[in-house]
């Protein structure tokens, strides 16, 4: 076999087993973002401080969780994006891309439409809200009332 030809089976070696081994390098922010919203543990999570963040701003006479209650609940969404292996950076980048969250805005908006509660409605939200207290469900152990 030529030198030349020997060269060239080589680099098609090496060529196909780069092209099958994984490569080492981190995933991309598009690749983390589909991750995280694919892991329900983590975007439901999400999906329930959104909820309780859309009913808290939009009725003033209901209150969220307490602080620490809160920190807790969050700490361990991310703790758990963690030990999937991914980065702060990356997981703040996920929680702060603009995307994500009107994507989560739509969720929360189409999950109260679902319920017969109008989002924009403070009138409508706020009984929603007490409704759910009263019921004790497990957003509405999450609210109180001022």
């Amino acid at each position: 076999m030529s030198a030349r030809r020997s060269l060239t089976v080589t680099a098609l070696v090496l060529g196909a087993v780069l092209a099958v081994t994984p490569a080492s390098a981190a995933p991309s922010q598009a690749e983390v973002n589909e991750t995280l919203r694919g892991t329900p543990a983590i975007y439901n999570g999400l999906f329930t401080a959104a909820l309780i963040k859309h009913v808290t701003d939009t009725c003033p006479a209901i209150a969220p969780p307490g602080r620490l209650t809160r920190v807790n609940f969050l700490l361990g969404l991310y703790n758990n994006a963690r030990g999937m292996g991914f980065s702060r950076s990356q997981i703040e980048a996920f929680v702060e891309d603009k995307t994500e969250q009107a994507r989560m805005r739509g969720i929360v908006e189409s999950h109260l439409r679902r319920a017969g509660v109008s989002p924009s409605s403070e009138t409508e939200v706020c009984a929603y809200a007490r409704a759910q207290i009263a019921e004790r469900t497990a957003l509405g152990r999450q609210l109180r009332e001022r």
